[in-house]
């Protein structure tokens, strides 16, 4: 298993994964803010929406990190 994670194409999909995170997250973000306004009922959409950008920025991160020390 540990063989897999180290690999080169596990670490791309991640980082596709993440891309994809961040799009959709934003994506919630803007759509519930342009639809709803600043209202009490839509926090768990923005929620949602902050810890898409979130998880996807850390696997971006870690992405970044793994290459440098392939390097």
């Amino acid at each position: 298993m540990r063989q897999i994670v180290r690999s080169r194409a596990y670490a791309r999909a991640r980082a596709v994964s993440g891309t994809l995170f961040i799009v959709l997250g934003a994506a919630i973000l803007i759509r519930t803010v342009v639809s709803l306004g600043v209202e009490l009922r839509e926090v768990p959409a923005l929620v949602l929406g902050c810890a898409l950008v979130g998880l996807g920025a850390l696997r971006l991160r870690d992405y970044r990190i793994g290459e440098g020390e392939r390097r």
